[in-house]
């Protein structure tokens, strides 16, 4: 398999850069990037990608922190009402 549009077709495609250079017989990725010319919509797709997983993180992060937070108001809470941790009623 050789041509770029043949690289270019496997890396669109998902299958991992070092397979693609080791199938086109090069050394080194950098190479096997020269003839590779992805589609500018295929680019705005990993970037979207990327952004998408960095912001579920955030979230995730964010989440945890706030339901840490609130479960440290309630230790609170608890311990100035002199009522035992782990005994709070919830309304």
């Amino acid at each position: 398999m050789t041509g770029s549009s043949s690289l270019t077709r496997l890396v669109e495609s998902g299958y991992d850069g070092q397979f693609v250079t080791d199938q086109v017989g090069h050394s080194h990725a950098a190479t096997t990037a020269i003839y590779t010319a992805v589609s500018s919509e295929f680019k705005n797709l990993k970037v979207r990608e990327h952004l998408d997983a960095a912001e579920e993180a955030a979230l995730q992060r964010a989440f945890a922190m706030a339901e840490a937070e609130a479960e440290m108001d309630d230790d609170f809470s608890d311990h100035a009402s002199g009522e035992p941790a782990g005994r709070r009623r919830r309304v």
